[in-house]
C-alpha cells in the first residue's frame, strides 16, 4: 500500500507534467536572492544563505507577502527577470516538468512600482526562451490583478498587459487578498482580457471560503482556480466545480505554511481527488514553503494513498488542463514517461 510504500522518486521524476501554479517573483532561491541584493545595494535580511532559509519561514499570510516584496522590489531590470525565469525553468525541468506557466505579478510591478511592463516582459521572454533552447522546457506567462489595489488599478495594470501582448502571455489571474470583491467588479478586467484573446484563471478559496471559487468561475470566467480548497466546504460549490470541468491547481506545502490548513495531515486533497475534481500540483512559491514541484507529487502520494497510476492521472491533468498547444500536450501524454 502507498501508504508504507517509500515514494518512487524517480518514476515521478520522469513523469511529463506541467507546473501551472507558481509565482515568477516568489521562485527566486536564497542565493539569488542575495546576488540581488549586492547588485542593487540593498541590505538583505541575512547574510548568507540559511539565514535566508530562515528569514523565510513564515506561518501567516501578511509574513509571506512581507517577503514576497522584499523580492519583488529586488527585481529592477529586464536580466533580472531574465536570471529569475531561466534559474526556475532549469530547476522545473531537472524535476520532470515539460511545461510551466509562471503568475507574474503585474498590478505590483505596473501600479505600485510604476515599472516599465514592456521591459519586465522582455526580461521574462528572453529567460524562457533561453531555458527552451537549453533544456526543451516551455512556459507561458500569467499576469496576476491583484484586488487588493481596487479593480481601477486592475483595468490600468491591465492595459500595459493588453498593449504589450507576446505569444508566451497566454491568460490573465486575479491573486492576493479577495476582499474587495463583492463591491468590485472585476469581471470586466477579465471581459477585456478574453476580448483580446487571453485565458482565464484566478487564485480562490485558499484562505476563503466556498463562496470565492464559485464567484471567481462565474464573474470571472475562470477555467483553472488556483489553490481552491476552500470548496470543500460546500457540497453545491464541490458538484459546480466537478459539473464545470474545472480545475483546481492545488499546493499543499503552501497550504500548510500559510495555515490554510492546520496539518498537512487535514489537507482536504484526498477528499477533492474522492469528489472529482479534476487536481494540478504546484509549489506556488517554492522556497518560501520549503517545496518543489516534486515534494508535492510526495505529498500527494501520501495525503491520497496513491499508487503509480495515480502519479500519472495528476501528470496527466497538469498537462491536459495546461494553455499549452494541443498537439503538444498530445505529444507529451504519449511519450511513454519520457521526457525526451
Amino acid at each position: 500500500m502507498s501508504q508504507v510504500a517509500p515514494f518512487p522518486a524517480e518514476f515521478a521524476r520522469n513523469l511529463p507534467k506541467a507546473e501551472l501554479h507558481v509565482h515568477l517573483e516568489g521562485s527566486v532561491g536564497p542565493g539569488t536572492l542575495l546576488a540581488l541584493a549586492d547588485k542593487h545595494g540593498v541590505v538583505p535580511p541575512a547574510f548568507d544563505e540559511d539565514g535566508i532559509e530562515d528569514w523565510f519561514r513564515t506561518d501567516s499570510f501578511p509574513g509571506f507577502l512581507e517577503r514576497y516584496f522584499f523580492v519583488c522590489r529586488l527585481l529592477r531590470d529586464p536580466d533580472d527577470f531574465r536570471r529569475v525565469a531561466y534559474d526556475y525553468l532549469a530547476t522545473a525541468h531537472d524535476q520532470g516538468a515539460v511545461h510551466v506557466e509562471f503568475h507574474v505579478s503585474s498590478s505590483y510591478h505596473i501600479v505600485e512600482q510604476g515599472a516599465d511592463w514592456s521591459s519586465i516582459l522582455a526580461g521574462i521572454v528572453a529567460g524562457c526562451d533561453d531555458a527552451q533552447d537549453a533544456y526543451g522546457v516551455s512556459s507561458l506567462l500569467i499576469p496576476d490583478l491583484s484586488p487588493h489595489l481596487g479593480a481601477e488599478a486592475g483595468h490600468r495594470a491591465l492595459d500595459f498587459v493588453l498593449t504589450n501582448l507576446h505569444d508566451r502571455v497566454v491568460a490573465i489571474g486575479m491573486g492576493g487578498p479577495s476582499d474587495t470583491w463583492r463591491t468590485d467588479d472585476y469581471g470586466a478586467c477579465f471581459d477585456r482580457a478574453r476580448a483580446s484573446g487571453l485565458r482565464a484563471v484566478s487564485h480562490a478559496g485558499e484562505h476563503g471560503s466556498a463562496w470565492e471559487v464559485r464567484h471567481a468561475i462565474e464573474d470571472f470566467g475562470a477555467e483553472r482556480i488556483q489553490h481552491g480548497i476552500g470548496a470543500m466546504q460546500d457540497p453545491d460549490v464541490v458538484r459546480f466545480i466537478v459539473d464545470e470541468g474545472i480545475a483546481c491547481d492545488v499546493c499543499p506545502a503552501s497550504n500548510v505554511a500559510l495555515a490554510a490548513v492546520s496539518s498537512m495531515r487535514e489537507h482536504p486533497l484526498a477528499d477533492m481527488l474522492d469528489a472529482g475534481i479534476t487536481v494540478t500540483l504546484g509549489s506556488d512559491d517554492p522556497p518560501l514553503m520549503s517545496t518543489n514541484l516534486l515534494a508535492e507529487y510526495e505529498h500527494a502520494w501520501t495525503l491520497a494513498s496513491l499508487d503509480e497510476s495515480g502519479l500519472r492521472e495528476l501528470a496527466d491533468n497538469s498537462l491536459v488542463e495546461s494553455f499549452a498547444p494541443v498537439a503538444q500536450v498530445e505529444q507529451w501524454l504519449t511519450s511513454g514517461g519520457s521526457r525526451s
